[in-house]
């Protein structure tokens, strides 16, 4: 009975974020191709391929979740992200996506510019060692994700400094942590 509880008390959150990774996953994703940073092998909407949508469902759905889970195993600050603060991170991490697609400066540039969002939205919305170690996570993880799907010959970076990744790419994966870690938190709390 109580296992009955759990899981559905866990499913909502889990189908909002997984929701929001095949929306705003896929769109955010399209600022790249579109801002040239990337190109995919056989796109098909937005420049994407038919497959982004789900790979952005479960990253943003299933990551989501388990950084909420995460932050609860790590025992992270009780403090919630207001809806504001949780859907202005959002805004903020889209921002820097928007800095790294179309911003007309070098790799070098970017790196900083991304870094420093990724610390500014840290020091607003997480101020935690708990929310540091979630976004290492996330930076590993994503940048390997997509080293993988590098070699696998399905998409590519058009200005590639090593693996065929941006030395940005890192950066942008850390600010996801305090911004849409902390949204993830918010959605599993209360969807």
């Amino acid at each position: 009975m109580e296992i009955t509880y759990i899981s559905y008390a866990m499913s909502r959150p889990l189908l909002v974020l997984l929701a929001f990774g095949a929306t705003i996953g896929t769109l955010l994703d399209a600022m790249h191709t579109f801002g040239g940073a990337t190109e995919y092998l056989h796109p098909f909407v937005l420049r994407t391929a038919w497959w982004v949508p789900l790979l952005f469902m479960s990253a943003y759905g299933f990551g989501g979740f388990l950084y909420a889970l995460g932050w609860d195993k790590l025992a992270g600050p009780a403090r919630w992200p207001s809806w504001g603060e949780a859907i202005g991170g959002v805004v903020g991490f889209a921002a820097l996506y928007a800095v790294s697609a179309f911003l007309p400066a070098s790799n070098v540039i970017k790196l900083v510019l991304l870094l420093s969002g990724a610390i500014a939205l840290w020091l607003w919305l997480d101020r935690s060692w708990q929310g540091i170690a979630l976004g290492v996570v996330a930076a590993f993880c994503g940048p390997f994700t997509e080293f993988v799907l590098w070699r696998l010959g399905l998409f590519r970076h058009l200005a590639p400094d090593l693996f065929g990744l941006p030395m940005w790419l890192p950066a942008l994966y850390l600010a996801a942590g305090p911004s849409f870690g902390q949204f993830a938190r918010r959605v599993a709390k209360r969807a």
